[in-house]
């Protein structure tokens, strides 16, 4: 019992203490992705506006890596309050492409290299706390399209 409460104590500090870490990069290493966005309530507006930016950037982009890396990200927000009373955004990103980058500050250098100290400043100022991400396979489809191993029949 003892334990579980300085388990928890502990995790609660440190979920309080977090400060935004945003330098790091965001390839995924399976076949799909999410990344947990916790973005204070006052904040959402400038966060959707940097999202915007990154989406009209990577569509504009000469890369055909970052075009077709917008074909295939999606960005959720969720409808009940998150940790800390956040604003929780969603990245979902599948199929994840191999080897690409999905960090926000690299896609601003690149794309949008006057605009990206002031766009990232503004986006990190958004944090409630750090991101997180998560690598995920298929564990199962339940389209009635797929077989048992996940894949289309079509």
């Amino acid at each position: 019992m003892i334990g579980r409460t300085i388990l928890s104590l502990t995790a609660f500090i440190v979920l309080l203490g977090a400060s935004p870490v945003l330098s790091q990069d965001r390839i995924f290493t399976a076949e799909a992705g999410m990344v947990f966005h916790p973005i204070q309530p006052d904040k959402t507006e400038d966060f959707e506006m940097v999202l915007g930016r990154v989406r009209d950037a990577l569509h504009e982009s000469e890369s055909a890596v970052r075009r077709n890396q917008a074909e295939n990200w999606k960005v959720y927000q969720s409808v009940e309050p998150g940790p800390q009373d956040s604003v929780l955004y969603i990245f979902v990103i599948d199929p994840a492409l191999e080897e690409a980058d999905y960090t926000i500050g690299n896609i601003l250098r690149e794309e949008l290299p006057l605009e990206a100290q002031a766009l990232y400043e503004t986006f990190a100022s958004c944090y409630a706390y750090s991101p997180s991400m998560i690598n995920m396979r298929l564990a199962s489809d339940f389209n009635e399209s797929a077989t048992s191993d996940g894949n289309s029949q079509e």
